[in-house]
């Protein structure tokens, strides 16, 4: 019997070839629920898990000379020549830290922590795989001519490809006219090899085949009436999802970015480069003859007594200190940046079905009365929720989130130990300073990471739209019917938002369990304990279960 089930099964399998096949077509007209989601849209993942890339990163920042042009080609020969003379002081520094007896070991293994914090991120970010090309083989027997190459070859360099890259969707919005003219103002008049010449073809016949794909599964054939205002004047025109999108994407760069965050940043990198330098000049400074000393004395109060080697090291990590901080704090103001533009997007998402608003932001306007209506603004939210950089903002953000968690768990192991004299370690001032700051950020992100969400499932818009429907069921009997299956399927829309949208979150840190037990536990735990320490009463933020 097993044979025999065996043999059947090996005939249906091989039957499967013989069968007679037809050419089929995907069904643009119906939704999938990748395209609710917005996972059909483009995408960037890792090459390789992230304990992977940790470990390429720790490596290629530890033996940073021998990866000199690796480094160069994911970033620029002067930013990796800058990091290489970086690296050469901080060996510098190691050195004189033995010979300098005042230096602190904050001072010198803060900046090694940051450049390697700064280099594992970096490797992560750069180390993506797009999924923005679907599988198959060449997406090789198409020819393609040297003025079609020239036409649709992106403007990218010889950096790996990473999500920051957004030039298929850029070439889609504004057409491949764009693309020819970036692309012949970043190369000039050059001339390409023949191994230049052959990814070019295979980029071209791989977009070609992308955008039938894209116009089969995708709603960039869908039309709406939508009403835009010119000059004051009402009109109505039929536009596409990219149209739209890109309408309110021009917006968004109209938009003037406030210069608060990076001002802060930049407090921060001054307070916390000048630190050492005033915790030394308060421990022995003598406030009653403040006024009688000069400056030689203060100096040498907060430096130390003259010596050549002191001053080198102290002059390094200063300069150190300033670089990597300041580098460190503009990523995080460069995430900021994103969430903020982020937010953007959504608010003007909201701004759609309303007539107020979308004349007042002037972008186009229509309502959910039909239901292809009801498609292209699903369609159409999630597109812009995968609009900017995806996966590179994510990593920065998480990496600010894992660094705060650790500092907060440091601080309380030090309370705990010796809350006393905590303050009288100038390490423990610097972790006060960057958890606060860290904090902050992180705040900031949540704030602005709950309001998109709040602004792509804000339900009252459907809500709206179903009372219209009703207003106009009475207002015209007959279309009674045609207008409550619209009323059905905005319900439908509204329960399938709920179901598939989740709360935010920092790249899944919050409701990771592994982090989540971990934050919960571990810190809330060691929180507690420093409040009942410091006290005198028992309090338990959270009870570990035996």
């Amino acid at each position: 019997d097993y044979k025999t089930s065996k043999s059947l099964e090996q005939a249906d399998l091989n039957g499967l070839d013989s069968k007679p096949k037809k050419t089929g077509h995907i069904k643009s007209d119906l939704i999938d629920v990748d395209l609710v989601r917005g996972s059909t849209f483009s995408k960037a993942k890792p090459e390789s898990p992230w304990t992977a890339l940790t470990r390429k990163g720790l490596v290629r920042v530890l033996l940073f000379p021998f990866f000199f042009h690796w480094w160069i080609q994911v970033t620029s020969r002067s930013i990796s020549s800058c990091i290489l003379v970086l690296y050469f002081l901080q060996v510098a520094a190691v050195a004189l830290y033995l010979e300098v007896p005042g230096a602190c070991a904050s001072e010198v293994f803060g900046p090694m922590c940051l450049l390697l914090l700064l280099g594992t991120v970096h490797c992560q970010i750069v180390s993506t795989e797009s999924s923005r090309w679907p599988s198959g083989r060449v997406g090789a027997s198409i020819k393609v001519k040297p003025r079609e190459v020239e036409r649709l070859r992106p403007n990218v360099g010889s950096r790996p490809a990473s999500d920051t890259d957004d030039t298929m969707w850029e070439e889609l919005l504004q057409g491949p006219d764009s693309a020819s003219t970036a692309s012949s103002d970043s190369e000039g008049n050059g001339r390409y090899n023949a191994g230049m010449v052959k990814l070019d073809v295979i980029y071209c016949v791989s977009f070609q085949n992308q955008l039938s794909w894209l116009q089969a599964c995708h709603p960039s054939k869908d039309r709406v009436s939508a009403i835009i205002w010119e000059q004051g004047e009402c009109k109505k025109a039929d536009m596409s999802v990219l149209e739209i999108s890109g309408i309110i994407l021009t917006r968004v760069k109209l938009v003037e970015q406030g210069m608060g965050y990076l001002m802060l940043g930049g407090l921060m990198t001054a307070t916390l480069a000048l630190l050492p330098f005033v915790f030394r000049l308060a421990q022995r400074l003598d406030m009653s003859s403040l006024c009688s000393l000069s400056l030689a004395e203060v100096v040498e109060m907060a430096v130390g007594p003259p010596d050549v080697q002191a001053y080198a090291f102290f002059f390094i990590t200063t300069v150190q200190r300033v670089c990597l901080i300041g580098l460190f704090f503009f990523m995080m103001c460069v995430a900021e940046r994103t969430y903020k533009q982020r937010l953007l997007f959504a608010k003007y998402f909201s701004h759609l079905t309303s007539a107020r608003k979308a004349k007042k932001s002037e972008i186009p306007h229509f309502r959910l009365k039909k239901v292809q209506n009801i498609k292209m603004w699903l369609s159409l939210r999630s597109f812009l929720r995968r609009r900017g950089p995806q996966r590179s903002v994510d990593v920065i953000v998480s990496t600010i989130f894992l660094l705060a968690l650790s500092i907060s768990f440091i601080i309380c192991a030090q309370l705990l130990h010796s809350h006393e004299t905590f303050l009288e370690s100038m390490t423990n001032w610097e972790l006060l300073v960057w958890a606060s700051s860290l904090i902050l950020f992180l705040l900031r992100l949540a704030t602005l990471g709950s309001e998109t969400n709040c602004k792509y499932s804000n339900s009252s818009v459907l809500l709206t739209e179903q009372i219209n429907l009703y207003l106009k069921m009475e207002k015209k009997p007959n279309k009674k019917e045609e207008l409550n299956i619209v009323n059905n399927v905005l319900k439908l829309a509204t329960k399938l938002m709920k179901e598939l949208d989740t709360p935010f979150r920092l790249l899944g840190l919050t409701v990771n369990p592994l982090i989540y037990n971990i934050t919960r536990v571990v810190i809330l735990s060691a929180v507690s304990a420093v409040v009942s320490d410091l006290f005198g009463f028992n309090i338990r933020l959270w009870k570990i279960k035996s």
